[in-house]
Order: structure tokens, then C-alpha cells, then sequence
């Protein structure tokens, strides 16, 4: 129950919001434009709702008109009509319209052979009138006088001229209208009188005419005739309720509408204004469901992912052109302002009034706004809820073609297929380009097609070379991303893969890179494995050995102390003792090794002499020295030599060393001990020549190694492996060097500083 009414919800929501902007897209345009329009838009809306149309100003302009025309028909003008003339032998303005429609004229003036503003307001009429009418004031009296929504009377020095009143009981001087007509202008010469609804109107004010505002007609004291209008007068009367006259011409096999002009004049505003009113009641509506939608908007999101699982189904090329082509549609609606516009940029001048225009003709055009907007929606809808909504289309399935037959080719024929397709559009726009300016420099003559070419061509070509730049600029960051992984490889970083796009130009490269990392990690994990097992095992079956070795050496002890012994067993417990003694040293350096292995080996830091460590050390084994075939050198300075290391490892690592020269080193051979200081750096070594013959390539710092794996001189093979541990424990670096069979050990420690020395002296 609670997803239906979430869905129900959604739809509502959506269509509150659907219906809302479709509403005020259709209505707002035309309505700003109104508002925008100046005091002459006001007007035609104030003119719209004007229940009697005799009230309007479209009306006054209408029998301004008249009055011109029947005064121009009275002095007997030729059509050579100038609009707003002083005198009235010019062009009899709307005379002869059979050509066109006056409804046309009054209501909608887009179309025609006439121009004039809109909603029928200072408008001129330039048709010419059919041959067999001429420009005779005979043929404009054939042509109003069977439209009887307007009777006229026109005299000229007191002799009736025209009229379509005969009968009707109209009498000007005497102001008197026939039955059906409430509206009557009575021009005797210079003034002009008006009666509507039998109250005569008050139409010159302050006696000065003013565009715009007043009537437009002779009288004003700054709008006068000349001498021939003076002696005419005219009576015109307009119908309370116009309606439509038509009359039957049947030779031509058709039926001829009249003038009608006041009756196209009320049609007009009737029409006009239910359409203000349609828009503001559309603006209402809309209004109304906008609030509906916001009050639901958390609701239309989910409408609004619906939607685009739906247009994500569409190809985007689709999406895409349906709001071109709307855009397309929409700007070349306003047909006339581009022809202007055209012919403006190729005379090169612009008039800003031209693009007003365009914009008000574009705000017309609210079909064409409505789709443009669904589609921007849509398709930015599917941008926002589908990832990538430029990959589901046919351009994006040819790229990806493209790009995975250029995938199968070797890295350096990529790049140049690449810069060679860039080079071929740069060639193509070049021979273009020099074919237009050969064209242009023939004809002498600009072309827009020409122009919109090159300018596609260019803009293929930029785009082109984007794509070059890109790919190049995405290859170096792939390049820059290979090197620093195989440099953190080699820095023995291993665990931390390189992810690289599957169409990039090195994904292949960087598998293959990714494949070699994991095999040395698993590897290097294998060892490690194996190493920690190996040294678990040892301490805990030294740690099982170590009871019973105790005991062992207990009892050795004991038996050493008895009395009366033969010589042959005390030789025998003297051999046990020995033995005991080494094996409970092996075991102690397994556990310091075990220690160490897994960093639980304990060290106190602390500054010392490690000049005076070493002498200590030499004269602690002095009498192994003395007993050994071997000379020792000592090279030691002086002056302290102060480091921080645990003096009791170190003291351990330094006996390891010499013992092990002392045990293996050329019988009558010497061994160098030395120290060297700089200003950072103390170095000690242990130089010595060997007995035998040193391996090559091995290793003689790793756990239970000897120089000879045959040798059963009773070593462990851990001296150097703890010297080694105990040394970086410290903080120092230990290391191993042969040149041929002379053995050399290195140990390096970060000497303190003077300074530091000082302040230590003194503490």
C-alpha cells in the first residue's frame, strides 16, 4: 500500500510540474512581452477589455482613417498617399483592398503587401488597388460603399459627392444618426464634432495635438488642412454592432467580402481577449501547479529517475538532436527579422530595434519554447540520474570500436595512426580554406555557406586535435604512472598494484608489471613464511634442550669433583664439560637470534666511546690472543669516538668478530682491527686473511653459514649472523666484504656531533 501510494504521489508530482511549466511556457513569453511593449501593448490589453469597441483606440484610429480617405476621396487626391500628409491629395489609404483581407489589416499583420504595428494601431496600408479600379476616388467610393457598418456622406463646396447613406436619415449638421448606428463625426471644413450614445465627446481638449494621445484628426490648432480640404465636409457613422457583408459576385464563381473593417476591428478585440484572458488564466494554473509540485517535489525525483531508466534506453544522438533541431525550429521562426538581419550583417550595420523585434516574434512562438525545454529537461535528466549517458550512442559504440581495433595494434603504431589522422584534417582545412579564399578572390563576393564550411572544418580539425593533445597527455601520465611503480617495485614495494583505464595505451604493459609485482610478493611472503617457521622451530627446541643441558652440565661438574678418578675418565669429563659449555653457548645464541628475528630483542640506547669499547674488548681476549698463531693490530685512536648504541650488544658483536679471526684466519697471519672518524661517520672493521679458501657468492652474515659447510671446528654459525643483528639493533649499518681471501667487516655508526659531545662532558 505504501509503494502505490508513493508512486501515486510521484505521477502527481510530476504532472503538477509537467502541466505547470507547459502552462506558463505557453502564456509568460507573450505576456512579458506585453508588459515590455510599451504604452501602445498596454493599450491593446486596455483595448481588449473594453466591452463597447467604439471606446478603443483601435477604433479612433480606425475613423481617423476614414475621415482621411473620404477627405482625400472629396478633393479628388491621386493615389501618391504619404502617411500623416498635411494635405489631402495623396494616396487614398485603404481605398481598394479586394487583394487582401482588412481583416488582416486590423487584427494580425504578419502577411500581406501592407505594413503597420501591431493590434491594428498606427497602421498604413500601401496595397495597390486592382487595374480596372485605377487610383480614382470613384473606385474607393465602389469599394466602402457596400460595407454599411460605416456610412459617409461627402460633399465638396456643398455638392454631395459620395454616399452610402441614401435613405438612412444620417444628417451631419443636425448630428442626427439613422437607427442601429450610435457613433457619428461631423467634419464641416476646419473642426470636427463627435457624437456617441447621443452625447457629443469633447475630442481637442486643450486645442494641441499630441502623437499618440489625441484623435487624428484636422482642428487642432497645430493640425490644420489647406485651402481644398476647407471646403469639404464629411459625415461618418459608425454601426453600434458591425457584422459581416458579402457580396455575391458569381461571374467570377466566387462570393467578395467587403471592407467590414469595424467589423474585423471587434472581431479582433474579442479574439484578443478571451486570449489574454486564456494566458492569464494559464499563468494562474500554472502557478497553482507549481505549488502543487513543490509542495510534492521530493516525491517527482522519484519520477524523475523513472523517467530516465526510459530515455536511457533512447541513443543520446537522438536526445541531443531532437533539442537542436527544436533550437533550430524556434530561431528561424521569425522569418522577416532574419531576412532583415542577413541583409544588415552583409551591409554591415546593425540596427538594435531589429533584434527587440526578433525577440518579440521569438516570444510567440511558445510551441517551439514548450519543446525546446522538454528536451533540455529530458537530457539533462539523463544526466543526472543515468552515469555516462554519452556512452549509450552510436558515436560512443563507433569510439569504442575505433578504440579496441586500436587497441590491437603495437603502442608506437597507435600514436602514429593518431598523428596521422590529425594531419589529414589539418590538410583538408588547409586545401578547404584555400579553396574558398580562390573562390572568393574569382567571384569577389562573400558566401555564408562558405563561411559555415570552414567553420566546420575547423572546428573538426580543433577537435581532432584535442583528442590528439589528450591522448598524448593521458599516454605521459600512463608512462609517468608505469616508471614510479617499477621504481617503488624496485624500492620493495609490493603489495600496491597499478590500476590503469582497460582502454589505456600501457593497460597491457602495466598487467604484465602487476602479474611479475604479485609473483615476487608471493615469493618474498613464502620466505618470510618459511624464515619465521624455521626460526620458531629453533627456539623452541632450544628452549627444550635448555632444561635438559643444565642438568647435563650439573652432573659434569659434579663428577669433575670426585677424587681417585682414572686419567682416561677425567679426560672424558673434561671432553663432556667442554662440549656441555658449547652447547649451552648455541642455544644462548639461538635465543638472541630468535630475539632479534622477531624484534623483541631488548637494547639500551646510550652515548659511549667507541674507541674505548674496542680496546676494552682487545684486552678482555688478550690471553685467547696470545693463545691464537695469529698477530693483532690495533689502529685505534685516542681521542673519543662517541655513538649511541647498547654497549653490552655492541661489546658482543665486536668479541664475535675478533673471535672469529682469531678461529679462522692463515696460521702466522695478522689481524687489523681499525677505527675511523670523520665528522658524521664512525667506521671500525676487523680485517683478517683466511685459512681457507673463501666460497664466492654466499652470504656470511645468514644463520648457521660457514665458510666451509665440511668445517667441524665446533663454530655455530651464528657469530656473524648475531654480530650482524645486534649491530642494526643499534642503529648501525654491518656488512661484509672478500677480496680473494681477505676477509673484511665493516661496522658503521652515525657519529654525535662535537656540540653534543660538549654538553655531555659537562652533564
Amino acid at each position: 500500500m505504501d509503494t502505490r501510494s508513493k508512486r501515486w504521489r510521484a505521477a502527481v508530482s510530476f504532472t503538477a510540474f509537467f502541466l505547470g511549466i507547459s502552462l506558463l511556457l505557453t502564456s509568460v513569453p507573450e505576456a512579458l512581452s506585453l508588459l515590455t511593449g510599451g504604452s501602445w501593448k498596454r493599450t491593446s490589453v486596455a483595448d481588449a477589455f473594453q466591452e463597447d469597441y467604439q471606446n478603443t483606440r483601435a477604433f479612433r484610429d480606425a475613423v481617423a482613417s476614414y475621415l482621411e480617405d473620404f477627405l482625400t476621396m472629396a478633393v479628388g487626391g491621386n493615389a501618391n498617399y504619404s502617411e500623416y500628409s498635411v494635405s489631402y491629395n495623396g494616396e487614398i489609404t485603404s481605398a481598394v483592398m479586394e487583394a487582401a483581407e482588412v481583416a488582416d489589416a486590423i487584427g494580425e499583420y504578419g502577411s500581406g503587401g501592407y505594413h503597420g504595428w501591431d493590434d491594428g494601431y498606427d497602421f498604413s496600408v500601401t496595397i495597390s488597388p486592382p487595374s480596372s479600379y485605377g487610383s480614382s476616388a470613384q473606385a474607393a467610393h465602389d469599394y466602402f460603399k457596400e460595407d454599411k457598418n460605416v456610412l459617409y456622406d461627402i460633399r465638396y463646396d456643398g455638392e454631395q459627392k459620395y454616399t452610402n447613406a441614401e435613405g438612412t436619415g444620417l444628417d451631419g449638421p443636425n448630428l442626427k444618426l439613422p437607427e442601429g448606428y450610435n457613433f457619428l463625426l461631423w467634419f464641416d471644413g476646419s473642426k470636427v464634432r463627435v457624437v456617441k450614445d447621443g452625447r457629443e465627446l469633447d475630442i481637442y481638449g486643450d486645442g494641441y495635438y499630441r502623437e499618440g494621445k489625441d484623435w487624428y484628426v484636422p482642428g487642432y490648432k497645430n493640425f490644420t488642412v489647406d485651402e481644398d480640404a476647407a471646403r469639404a465636409s464629411v459625415v461618418i457613422a459608425a454601426a453600434k454592432s458591425p457584422m459581416l457583408y458579402v457580396r455575391g459576385s458569381y461571374g467570377n464563381s466566387s462570393a467578395e467580402r467587403q471592407n467590414n473593417r469595424l467589423y474585423w476591428l471587434e472581431q479582433n478585440l474579442k479574439e484578443r481577449r478571451d486570449r489574454y484572458t486564456g494566458m492569464a488564466a494559464s499563468c494562474a494554473a500554472g502557478v497553482l501547479l507549481l505549488a502543487v509540485w513543490f509542495l510534492l517535489r521530493g516525491d517527482k525525483r522519484r519520477a524523475d529517475a523513472a523517467i530516465a531508466r526510459v530515455t536511457g534506453r533512447v541513443w543520446y544522438e537522438g536526445k541531443l538532436l531532437l533539442l537542436l533541431a527544436a533550437l533550430a525550429v524556434f530561431l528561424a521562426g521569425p522569418q522577416d527579422a532574419l531576412r532583415e538581419i542577413t541583409y544588415m550583417v552583409r551591409e554591415e550595420y546593425l540596427d538594435p530595434w531589429i533584434f527587440t523585434y526578433y525577440a518579440q516574434e521569438l516570444s510567440r512562438n511558445g510551441f517551439s519554447l514548450l519543446v525546446i525545454f522538454w528536451s533540455a529537461y529530458l537530457l539533462i535528466n539523463d544526466w543526472r540520474h543515468n552515469p555516462k549517458p554519452w556512452k549509450h550512442s552510436l558515436t560512443g559504440k563507433f569510439c569504442a570500436a575505433a578504440r579496441a581495433s586500436d587497441l590491437k595494434l603495437p603502442l608506437q603504431r597507435r600514436m602514429v595512426r593518431r598523428f596521422g589522422a590529425v594531419l589529414i584534417a589539418a590538410a583538408a582545412f588547409a586545401a578547404s580554406a584555400l579553396a574558398l579564399y580562390a573562390g572568393f578572390r574569382v567571384y569577389n563576393r562573400d558566401s555564408l555557406f562558405a563561411f559555415l564550411l570552414l567553420a566546420g572544418l575547423l572546428a573538426l580539425l580543433l577537435w581532432m586535435l584535442y583528442r590528439f593533445a589528450r591522448g598524448n597527455r593521458e599516454t605521459a601520465r600512463d608512462i609517468g604512472a608505469l616508471v614510479g611503480q617499477i621504481a617503488a617495485v624496485h624500492a620493495g614495494g609490493l603489495t600496491m598494484p597499478l590500476d590503469l583505464p582497460e582502454d589505456a595505451d600501457l593497460a597491457a604493459a602495466a598487467k604484465d608489471l602487476n602479474d611479475i609485482q604479485r609473483g615476487m610478493n608471493e615469493a618474498l611472503e613464502e620466505r618470510m613464511r618459511s624464515e619465521r617457521m624455521k626460526v620458531e622451530l629453533i627456539a623452541n627446541v632450544s628452549h627444550d634442550i635448555k632444561t635438559p643441558l643444565t642438568s647435563i652440565i650439573s652432573y659434569v661438574e659434579l663428577l669433575g669433583q670426585e677424587e681417585d678418578l682414572p686419567e682416561h675418565v677425567k679426560d672424558y669429563i673434561r671432553i663432556l664439560e667442554s662440549k656441555s659449555q658449547r652447547l649451552k653457548t648455541m642455544v644462548q645464541d639461538v635465543f638472541e637470534v630468535s630475539k632479534a628475528a622477531s624484534g623483541q630483542l631488548p637494547v639500551t640506547l646510550e652515548t659511549l666511546d667507541l674507541g674505548k669499547l674496542l680496546r676494552q674488548t682487545l684486552a678482555d681476549m688478550a690471553e685467547q690472543i696470545g693463545r691464537s698463531t695469529v698477530t693483532v693490530r690495533a689502529e685505534i685512536p685516542e681521542e673519543p669516538v662517541m655513538i649511541t648504541a647498547d654497549g653490552q650488544r655492541l661489546y658482543r658483536v665486536f668479541q664475535n668478530l675478533v673471535q672469529n679471526a682469531l678461529q679462522y684466519s692463515l696460521d702466522g697471519s695478522r689481524v687489523h682491527v681499525s677505527l675511523a672518524a670523520d665528522g658524521t661517520t664512525a667506521v671500525a672493521s676487523v680485517k683478517n686473511t683466511s685459512r681457507e679458501e673463501i666460497a664466492r657468492n654466499k652470504d656470511f652474515t645468514e644463520r648457521f653459514v660457514r665458510g666451509d659447510d665440511a668445517r667441524t671446528d665446533g663454530g655455530s654459525g651464528l657469530g656473524l649472523s648475531i654480530a650482524r643483528t645486534f649491530t642494526e639493533a643499534c642503529g648501525g649499518r654491518f656488512s661484509v666484504e672478500t677480496i680473494a681471501d681477505l676477509f673484511v667487516v665493516t661496522v658503521e655508526f652515525a657519529r654525535q656531533a662535537a656540540e653534543e659531545q660538549a654538553e655531555q662532558a659537562e652533564d
